[in-house]
Parts: C-alpha cells; sequence; structure tokens
C-alpha cells in the first residue's frame, strides 16, 4: 500500500504536468488579436467620447475614425451615417436619440441617447414640486409619447397641454403655451429644438415668466432652467458594455436607453425666477436613484 507521501507526490506531480499542458496550449494559440471598431460620424466634439470609448476598451481593441475594411464591427455615432454603416455590411450598433425611423436590423442594436419624456418630467417635478400645468410642444412623430404621457399625469393632477409644433412659428408658439403653462417642457428633437432658435425660443419663454426644462446643455447655458443628458463617458461606458456583450455572445444586446443621465443646471436663470434650485450634483443622485424610464 502506497505510503500517504507518495500519494500527495503522485498528486503534485499530475498538477504539473497538467497546468504544463495548459500553457502550451496557450502558447500554441499565438496572440489573441485586437477587435477593430470603426466609428461613423466622428466629428468636431466627440473626440471626449472617442478617448473615453478608448480607455474603457483598453488596449485589446483598436479603435479607428477612418473606413477601415477590416473592422470587426460598426458603431454609427448619429443617424445620418446609418445607410453608410449599413453598407459595410459589418454588425453594427447605432446611437440615436430615440426610437424613429432606423429600427435595428438584423446584426443591428441601437442605445438611445436622450432623455425620455417621462424622465424630464421627473426632473420638472424635482425642480418645481408645485407644478400643476405643463406645456408641451412635439413634432407629429412626437405626439404619441405626448399623449401617453398625458395618461402618467393625469393621476398626479398635472395637466399637460399638448400642441403640434410648426418650426417656422416655434417662438409664438412657445410664447402662446408659454402664458397657459407654468413650464415648458423641450424634447430631443435637433428639428425643432436647436441652435438657430435657441434664443427666440427662450426669450418667448421668460416673457412670460415661464420656466424651461430641455432639451440639452446649449439649452441650459443660453438661459433654460435644466437638462437631463448622457455625458459622452456615460455613452462610453454603454458602448463598451455592448461590444463586450458581442464579443462573448457572438450578438448584440437588444436596444436600450443610456444607463445614466446628469442634470445641468443655470442658477442665475433659477434666481431672475425666484427658484430655490436644489444642486445639480443632488438632482442627478435624485434622478438615479430610481430606473431610467425609457418610454414615454
Amino acid at each position: 500500500m502506497p505510503m500517504p507521501w507518495r500519494r500527495l507526490h503522485r498528486r503534485n506531480g499530475r498538477t504539473r504536468l497538467l497546468a504544463l499542458f495548459g500553457l502550451w496550449l496557450w502558447l500554441s494559440a499565438g496572440p489573441v488579436q485586437a477587435l477593430t471598431v470603426q466609428l461613423l460620424g466622428v466629428a468636431p466634439g466627440s473626440e471626449e467620447f472617442v478617448t473615453a470609448l478608448k480607455a474603457r476598451l483598453g488596449p485589446g481593441h483598436d479603435v479607428v475614425v477612418r473606413s477601415d475594411t477590416a473592422a470587426d464591427v460598426v458603431v454609427a455615432l448619429h443617424e445620418g451615417v446609418v445607410a453608410e454603416a449599413r453598407a459595410l455590411q459589418k454588425p453594427l450598433l447605432m446611437l440615436q436619440p430615440h426610437p424613429g425611423s432606423n429600427p435595428p436590423g438584423p446584426r443591428e442594436s441601437v442605445i438611445y441617447w436622450a432623455p425620455s419624456l417621462s424622465d424630464q418630467m421627473r426632473l420638472a417635478m424635482q425642480v418645481m414640486p408645485g407644478l400643476r400645468r405643463v406645456g408641451l410642444l412635439v413634432a407629429p412623430h412626437d405626439m404619441a409619447r405626448a399623449q401617453a404621457l398625458r395618461s402618467v399625469l393625469a393621476p398626479q393632477r398635472i395637466e399637460l397641454i399638448v400642441r403640434q409644433a410648426d418650426p417656422s412659428l416655434l417662438p409664438r408658439q412657445v410664447a402662446e403655451l408659454a402664458a397657459q403653462s407654468d413650464l415648458l417642457l423641450a424634447p430631443v428633437d435637433n428639428q425643432l429644438y436647436n441652435r438657430s432658435n435657441l434664443k427666440p425660443v427662450l426669450l418667448a419663454a421668460y416673457r412670460q415668466h415661464c420656466v424651461f426644462i430641455g432639451p440639452n446643455p446649449a439649452y441650459v447655458r443660453a438661459g433654460a432652467l435644466a437638462s437631463l443628458h448622457a455625458t459622452p463617458q456615460t455613452l462610453a461606458d454603454n458602448v463598451a458594455s455592448a461590444i463586450r456583450s458581442y464579443e462573448s455572445e457572438g450578438r448584440w444586446p437588444p436596444p436600450a436607453q443610456a444607463t445614466r443621465f446628469d442634470v445641468i443646471t443655470n442658477s442665475q436663470v433659477a434666481r431672475a425666477l425666484g427658484i430655490r434650485l436644489p444642486d445639480a450634483d443632488l438632482l442627478t443622485r435624485q434622478m438615479q436613484s430610481e430606473k431610467v424610464v425609457p418610454w414615454p
């Protein structure tokens, strides 16, 4: 009968043999091939996102902003480059503000980076707890979301006044709606709310002493009270997570909302309107203490 120390010696020998065999298999497999990620739609202002994405993915991935036929996956940064991205016939991840004209097809997925109307409304109630009448100007394609939000708000005794917007008449429509509302909510829609009409729209609201929420940080810097937005770091986190999921499972995760929204505020506007505005970091923590609402 073998002595115990002899059995232990044999067991250790087998363990060393298995370890050496595993090392041989790893060395014979050669270096792991880096995944090439091609970004389409990179424009001035995208640098922070690109830098953050490279940091999140690490040196095992090659992130390129030029045309690269050898790319493994493609990320379309806005809707204007989706057709070009699809022509490459690669696995495609799209960044879009919300569900719209480019639903994902096979081997495609989407990250929606704009807050929902429900999340914007939660922010409005944080900055104006006694809110009773909210005005909302939307394009025709957003009317369904607006009506759904009205149903959500009805049990809370908050009246939502919805009007269909005409981009050529937007400042006048804003003035008329502001006269009937405690607060105006502006959805993320570059066809309606953009840099070209930013100042006249805000002036129309404040001449009626009406609070304006959204749609983006540029509006807040110009005079809106507050807005929700996904930072470049948040979008980089979400894109990197989707790419890793594709690597490990061979398919994209389902379309999803950005996982985090930060609050930006304008304290000067708050003082001018006589509103005691909580700190932006505190508002961000309060918003993030509840789950992101993707719809309406």
